[in-house]
């Protein structure tokens, strides 16, 4: 569930220590008052990063050379060092 973050407008408080999160079904637009501390708020933007794509499929030799360790399935329970 996506969450909304907000800030008291004073900058700090001993009972939300600064930094609220709500679901964004909880909060409401006309949220202006702290339910923990009873002090003005303010919403924070999100800052949420994109997902990651890949553009290269991944080769055992780029493994290798990351210092991976790779292993071949030879069956249902097997491995073999590569």
């Amino acid at each position: 569930m996506p969450l909304q973050r907000f800030r008291p407008t004073s900058g700090s408080c001993k009972l939300c220590k600064g930094n609220l999160e709500l679901s964004l079904n909880d909060c409401k637009t006309s949220l202006r008052k702290c339910p923990k501390c009873g002090q003005e708020i303010e919403a924070l933007p999100n800052l949420s990063s994109p997902p990651a794509k890949v553009t290269k499929k991944p080769s055992v030799s780029d493994a290798k050379s990351s210092g991976f360790q790779v292993y071949k399935r030879l069956g249902k329970g097997e491995y073999e060092k590569q």
